[in-house]
């Protein structure tokens, strides 16, 4: 019988499918008006890529996030690594996605990213941080 692998929070180690749907559909639509202007098509083009690659890369992000936040006894140490971690994966994936051919603005679509990737990671870290020590006490 094979278990799955699970963090200390029992949750999937490796990936987050409600957090990555959820930032994928949130980041696709930032990301289609940013390139709007160029049509609809690079717009769509771009917010598909977008969607797609945080739906993978960000589901992961937040359980990156997750596992570090409730990996470390110090809250300052996990907090921030729960953030750094993560947040310079993301804007680095990011903006090499874009950089591909079909992204009219690759650096404007990855400031999304950079904005509220580390605060999406902060707020998660400090939910989990909260949730792990519940589960402990």
């Amino acid at each position: 019988m094979v278990t799955k692998a699970k963090n200390a929070l029992g949750n999937n180690k490796y990936f987050d499918p409600k957090m990555g749907l959820a930032g994928g559909t949130f980041m696709a639509t930032i990301v289609f008006f940013i390139n709007f202007d160029h049509g609809i098509v690079p717009g769509l083009i771009a917010a598909s890529k977008q969607g797609l690659y945080t739906f993978l890369a960000g589901g992961a992000m937040m359980r990156i996030c997750e596992n570090l936040a409730s990996y470390f006894s110090s809250d300052a140490i996990a907090l921030l690594l729960a953030v750094l971690v993560p947040g310079i994966i993301a804007v680095s994936l990011t903006y090499l996605v874009h950089s591909l051919k079909g992204t009219p603005e690759p650096f404007n679509s990855t400031i999304p990213t950079m904005i509220l990737g580390p605060m999406g990671f902060f707020w998660w870290g400090l939910r989990k941080r909260k949730q792990l020590k519940t589960i402990r006490d």
